[in-house]
């Protein structure tokens, strides 16, 4: 905000995704053999992430999509 103040550029920093390599959700990726299902997995905690940073999604849709279809796939 200060350099935006000041009439100067920010510089753009990319965010780092920090997991918690003991959390359920990432033991289930790592034990994860199906790629497609992988994917989808990983795209979710992404997207879960950015969200929870306030962020907004590019395609909110494809989010929905791929977290239904991977709550049909849990037992019971």
């Amino acid at each position: 905000r200060l350099l935006k103040a000041a009439g100067q550029a920010a510089p753009t920093v990319k965010p780092t995704l920090e997991i918690n390599p003991s959390h359920a959700l990432v033991t289930r990726l790592n034990s994860e053999s199906d790629e497609d299902r992988f994917a989808d997995w990983a795209n979710l905690l992404l997207e879960q992430a950015l969200l929870a940073e306030g962020g907004q999604l590019d395609d909110p849709a494809s989010f929905v999509r791929r977290l239904n279809g991977l709550l049909a796939m849990l037992p019971g």
